[in-house]
């Protein structure tokens, strides 16, 4: 008994020595994290949204009030979808990711927060090709229509598309702006200059 709890503990700290020896992950573009902002990056696909369209690295930017339902902040925050390839955006390409990515994540949670089904609405993305805005190469309108599993109520997440030039063969970028403030509000200023301040690789 002795000897199998020495091994696990040799292993545990082999294990924590390898995890140690990971390099930090290092993106070769700039996306500016504000004072208060948190941050959070995961590989594209999610695991909760399988059917999402392409691969490569969400990089998003938290607003200081996204998980608290009093703040004007409530649920804002502002995502870069770095993918592989070069990737041609559409409003039907887009629609279909957000509403994989939506759907998946409400999903999660109702299981997760065992979410009563009488209280489950459906998720339902819509995406409209607008004038362009700044340096975007294109810009998309979005609203997102969906459960607040936070709150357990109906809620719609109003969004804005940036599709911007990546600089970098074989990538592709997408950032994206959710709110469930109205366009003005002064969430939407904070996150347009995080958009503002997305900096490719400078090749």
């Amino acid at each position: 008994m002795f000897v199998v709890l020495l091994v696990s503990m040799q292993l545990l700290t082999m294990r924590a020595a390898a995890q140690s020896n990971e390099p930090a992950w290092q993106p070769v573009y700039s996306l500016p994290s504000p004072a208060g902002w948190s941050t959070e990056h995961f590989p594209l696909p999610p695991d909760f949204a399988p059917a999402f369209i392409g691969k490569g690295t969400e990089d998003i930017r938290f607003h200081p009030g996204w998980g608290d339902s009093t703040s004007a902040g409530y649920w804002s925050y502002t995502y870069l979808w770095w993918l592989d390839g070069t990737v041609s955006s559409s409003e039907s390409m887009l629609q279909q990711n957000l509403q994989a990515y939506y759907a998946g994540l409400v999903g999660r949670n109702i299981t997760s927060r065992k979410i009563p089904a009488e209280k489950v609405v459906p998720t339902v993305a819509a995406v409209k090709k607008i004038k362009s805005m700044g340096k975007d190469k294109e810009t998309y309108s979005a609203t997102i229509r969906m459960l607040d599993y936070m709150t357990q109520r109906p809620m719609v997440l109003n969004g804005i598309i940036h599709v911007k030039d990546a600089r970098t063969a074989g990538k592709s970028a997408v950032l994206i702006e959710v709110s469930p403030q109205a366009a003005g509000h002064a969430v939407w200023k904070q996150m347009d200059e995080i958009v503002a301040g997305f900096v490719p690789p400078q090749n």
